[in-house]
């Protein structure tokens, strides 16, 4: 028999609840952490209260029970939770526009994969969208990562968007980077170019960084990591904002963004718009950006739909190649044991470059760029989230992406004319295309043209053309409160066009490339194709992409659990347009490439009236896949503990697959075999918070991308390309991330983490068909291009409200040279590559928020290097002769020295 309890009755069951009664308090902020004042507070049925100055609101004397919990604020949705009392404390913060209870938040989880909570039983960083208008600087979104343990990130060359990043100690090829879900990692060789995404600082929600194999559900070819970039929607902040910019090297960027929030009739806008311009801090990197997004949303009673659409057209000039020390900086190069060569040039100073100069256009000089990077990469997506149930809910993404771009270059890099200053002589080169350096006449060859000038030399531009479409579908189930169900399916096509055309004929009227000598019709005319070299023959390279995924999560009080399980098939294709085919007309010999029009006797041939078939591979299809489990254990309120393991079989990039010197697929196509595993403890109370783990990756047949030369028996003083397999390495190491709240005024921020990142292998390769083989052994030898060392810290001060000013430093140290293992043969085998000094930065951020009438208002500045330190932020080995793994045979590049930018902005 049961006992009937009248209904009226559980109206005071809160109340009756064994007499216990409990505090709740927290903090109301928004999506860029800044609190927001005047919040209605309501805990149903009794407690009502309205937010201080600061965002904090407090109940107390609330019985023990279950409550609704409503935050009721102007600009913002109104917000619904649960809260349950069944302690004496309970603290519940509210992020507004990013609360769990929201339907975009939920569209997120399931898309984005985003981690949330530290019960998720892996290495995880949130960065805010505060930190990121406080920090940035103007600078490429991988540099803001170098304060998170294991990252390592660089701007190389110095040209604005080409930044790199490394996750311990694997480069950005073997990082899996999402912009709300959606791959964006190239999909021949992996690699990702940050100029493309310039502009999404100004509508990112927050950035999630998993380290390792992590939790996401995709079957994503990431080994270091992943980095989810999740952008803002109708749940954030209502409202237009204005952002000024202004920073070194003249540096200008004005940034406008609009959000409507959720109408009444449930649609909603997202909109931003940003350009850029400015001369860069390493000379001749000029750069010039517009980046636009707009994202267009309607809620339904069970769906939300979104169709979003982001582009950043941009070109800026770039800085190519390292050097030797003494290039840079001859006493530098002393100081690391150098040995110094006065045939060589030196003191060139550390923000030379040579690839720019002046030319005379129209009577007028202006800046030329010899290597200029220009694209455009629109992506668009369309999401359709459906909230079958309150067990299930469904997501589908179709996404479509086309890019057209690519970068320039001299056509004769022996030939360039440099003036005393050691940059380009543009006049010189147009003079020389012009006039006979023999008789002093105008530059006319008859055999082609009479009277027309011949150009001796050219700008031509590398082009790299995609078209990406793709299809996610997921669903997540809720078995029960305690078990969760999901799985997906990912499909992914890439065509990739690369080609060389000529984009400058500088003075001339035609060019007569040597490799189209043998072509009836060499002569070749500005936006013409023409092949300078193998690698760059007009070819086509074709991916296509499956993946299926399922995982369960099993979650208590205290236990948190999931498995994940996941397969791929990924298959290839090349296609090569430029190789000459034969063609017999009469006595007479025509070769004819796919883009060649050649006429003889009046009559014209092309490869299509022709119908010939041009040099493709079949398709080739591998299998791959992943198992990853993990588990996390609430040790009590503060503390959890957690470990995570996985396995994963990684089908090789296309650039390993297809040598695109040969259009013919590489020898020997294995797959790369990961081996995962970490373990953490995470503790957090209101004012303190510390993060610690260790990791182990043992990663077999790591692959080269692009392959390794070896010596052409056919040939010996030319190379081929081979696919090297055995080559292992282990990553292991630890990491500890603090953070600090010692009062209202004052915070505090640590991080260090220290790698031990080694090859394993010692093998005698013989390669059958070449009757080629070397023996090499890089046991124990420290993997190169990334700092194994670093530590950060920063201190927080805010001596009046919304007033704030942060000091920074950031310490790198055991950077290896980069190196191919491969080279450790004979004498040299085991050797250490040459390592880098270690070096410190110092960075100063400061701000002020306040208000004009009703319009927020904000203003901060920041210094990156406020020392001007000067130091070595990449390098690679023994690329100069002799080789001897040290200073003198590295090439380098110096990182940048002081750096600042100043921006204002409002809200309203």
């Amino acid at each position: 028999m049961f006992l009937r309890i009248p209904t009226f009755l559980l109206i005071f069951l809160p109340i009756f609840a064994f007499g216990q009664t409990g505090s709740v308090k927290g903090v109301i902020t928004d999506i860029t952490e800044q609190p927001v004042p005047g919040s209605l507070v309501v805990l149903s049925p009794s407690f009502k209260t309205v937010c201080d100055d600061d965002g904090n609101y407090a109940f107390a004397d609330v019985p023990y029970g279950t409550y609704s919990l409503q935050v009721i604020a102007f600009d913002f949705d109104t917000l619904v939770k649960e809260v349950v009392v069944n302690r004496p404390e309970v603290i519940v913060d509210i992020t507004l526009g990013e609360e769990k209870a929201s339907t975009e938040l939920e569209e997120i989880k399931v898309i984005a994969n985003a981690a949330t909570g530290r019960r998720t039983p892996i290495a995880i960083t949130k960065i805010p969208a505060t930190k990121i208008t406080e920090e940035l600087a103007s600078r490429d979104l991988p540099m803001l990562l170098n304060a998170t343990p294991g990252v390592y990130a660089t701007q190389t060359g110095g040209g604005d968007g080409d930044s790199r990043i490394t996750v311990r100690g694997f480069d950005q090829r073997n990082v899996g980077v999402l912009i709300d879900g959606v791959p964006v990692n190239d999909m021949e060789n992996g690699w990702v170019y940050w100029s493309n995404w310039f502009g999404l600082d100004a509508i990112t929600s927050n950035i999630q960084i998993q380290r390792g194999l992590g939790a996401t559900k995709l079957a994503m070819p990431s080994v270091g990591g992943t980095l989810n970039i999740i952008t803002s929607g109708i749940n954030s902040r209502k409202g237009i904002s204005f952002r000024q910019e202004y920073g070194t090297g003249n540096f200008i960027r004005s940034t406008l963004s609009y959000n409507s929030g959720m109408l009444k009739n449930g649609w909603g806008v997202t909109a931003s718009g940003s350009y850029k311009q400015g001369d860069g801090w390493v000379d001749g990197t000029n750069t010039q950006g517009v980046f636009y997004y707009l994202k267009v949303q309607k809620k339904f009673e069970k769906h939300l739909l979104s169709l979003s659409g982001f582009g950043a057209p941009q070109q800026h000039g770039q800085r190519s190649f390292n050097q030797k020390i003494q290039y840079w900086d001859s006493e530098i190069a002393r100081e690391n044991g150098a040995t110094i060569d006065s045939n060589l040039i030196m003191d060139r100073g550390i923000r030379f470059n040579q690839h720019w100069g002046y030319i005379t256009r129209n009577g007028k000089q202006e800046i030329m760029n010899e290597r200029l990077n220009y694209y455009h990469k629109p992506q668009i997506t369309l999401k359709d989230f459906w909230t079958v149930n309150k067990k299930l809910s469904i997501s589908n993404i179709a996404y479509l992406s086309i890019g057209r771009g690519g970068g320039t270059r001299l056509s004769n890099s022996s030939g360039i004319l440099f003036n005393e200053e050691g940059t380009i002589d543009w006049d010189a080169i147009v003079h020389a295309n012009q006039v006979d350096q023999l008789f002093g006449g105008p530059a006319v060859d008859p055999q082609y043209h009479p009277t027309e000038l011949k150009s001796t030399q050219v700008l031509v531009s590398s082009v790299n053309n995609h078209f990406w479409a793709g299809y996610l579908g997921q669903f997540q189930y809720e078995y029960s409160k305690d078990l969760q169900f999901s799985g997906g399916i990912d499909y992914r096509y890439y065509k990739g066009t690369h080609y060389q055309e000529i984009r400058d004929l500088l003075g001339g009227d035609y060019y007569v490339n040597g490799a189209d000598q043998n072509n009836a019709s060499p002569v070749r005319r500005e936006g013409d194709k023409i092949s300078l070299n193998t690698y760059n023959n007009h070819r086509d390279g074709l991916v296509q992409w499956g993946g299926a995924f399922g995982q369960v999560e099993y979650s208590t009080t205290r236990w948190t659990t999931f498995i994940n399980v996941s397969g791929v098939s990924n298959s290839y294709k090349g296609i090569d347009y430029f190789q000459k085919k034969v063609l017999e007309v009469g006595d007479t010999t025509l070769r004819i490439g796919a883009n060649d029009t050649v006429y003889y006797n009046g009559q014209m041939y092309t490869a299509q009236s022709e119908g010939l078939e041009y040099n493709h591979t079949d398709w080739k299809t591998l299998f791959g896949g992943t198992i990853k489990a993990g588990a996390s254990f609430t040790i009590d309120e503060h503390s959890t503990v957690y470990m995570n393991l996985g396995y994963l079989s990684r089908t090789p990039q296309f650039s390993n697959v297809i040598d695109n010197n040969t259009n013919t697929f590489f020898r020997e196509i294995l797959n790369e075999k990961i081996v995962a595993a970490e373990a953490g403890w995470n503790f957090a109370t209101n004012r303190f918070g510390v993060n610690l783990n260790a990791y182990f990756t043992n990663w077999q047949n790591k692959p080269f991308p692009f392959g390794v030369s070896v010596p052409d028996p056919q040939d010996p003083t030319s190379s081929v390309y081979v696919n090297i397999n055995g080559m292992d390495a282990v990553h292991m190491g630890a990491e500890v991330d603090i953070a600090y709240q010692l009062n209202k005024k004052w915070s505090a921020e640590f991080m260090f983490s220290y790698g031990d990142w080694t090859w394993n292998s010692a093998e005698t390769i013989f390669i059958p068909d070449l009757n080629y083989s070397f023996d090499f052994d890089a046991t124990g030898v420290h993997v190169g291009d990334a700092a194994q060392t670093m530590l950060n810290a920063g201190v927080r001060w805010e001596p009046l409200k919304h007033l704030y000013f942060k000091a920074q430093y950031q310490f790198f140290d055991r950077y290896y040279a980069n190196f191919s293992p491969f080279a450790l043969q004979g004498a040299n085998a085991g050797r250490e590559a040459w390592k880098l000094p270690s070096y410190g930065l110092v960075n100063f951020f400061a701000g002020y928020r306040f208000k004009i009438g009703k319009v927020d208002t904000y203003v901060n500045g920041s210094i990156t290097n406020l020392l001007n330190s000067v130091y070595m932020s990449d390098a690679t080995d023994n690329f100069y002769a002799p080789q001897n793994f040290d200073a003198t045979s590295a090439s380098v590049m110096f990182g940048q020295g002081f750096r600042f930018n100043l921006a204002a902005g409002i809200q309203f």
